[in-house]
């Protein structure tokens, strides 16, 4: 008899727990969903060398949860006139509550550009194309990365 409590007492435990957990799993994945993009913005690019450019863009992202959000990395790759330039990633920062614009600086190299894709950045006339994805973890008690969820985005502008 006293056997038979103990177990139905363990399986109780084990439930409660399961339970528990899987309703902290749903807490995070919930949280990282609820991040998106209200605005996106090319802010310009610049010369920095000959052959060097920096173009600074921004992303204005909504957090409706009243904490912080872990961010892995945001990936950004570069296009002028429909050809790659460069890529890059801004790592690990957190999102804050609210709505709030992030800022963000990349340099690329236009020595493999096309002499139409140079002439029409000289002149402030290039299309430029801004194409990435926001990486958020859904961690496990910050034990480990169960699943990532991907937010992908597109700026166009002429600059």
């Amino acid at each position: 008899m006293w056997k038979e409590r103990l177990r139905k007492i363990k399986l109780l435990v084990t439930i409660i727990i399961i339970i528990g957990v899987a309703t902290y799993l749903i807490f995070v994945y919930d949280a990282a969903k609820s991040i998106s993009i209200v605005d996106k913005k090319i802010e310009g690019a610049y010369p920095v060398s000959f052959d060097e450019y920096e173009v600074r863009f921004s992303l204005t992202l909504k957090n409706p949860k009243n904490f912080d959000i872990e961010i892995d990395y945001i990936s950004y790759k570069i296009y002028i006139e429909d050809e790659f330039v460069g890529e890059g990633a801004k790592p690990h920062f957190f999102i804050e509550n609210g709505v709030k614009k992030y800022g963000f600086d990349a340099t690329f190299s236009v020595k493999n550009l096309s002499q139409a894709g140079k002439e029409a950045l000289m002149n402030g006339e290039a299309n430029l194309k801004i194409k990435g994805v926001i990486m958020i973890p859904a961690k496990f008690f910050e034990l480990f990365t169960w699943k990532h969820i991907k937010i992908p985005y597109e700026i166009r502008e002429r600059i």
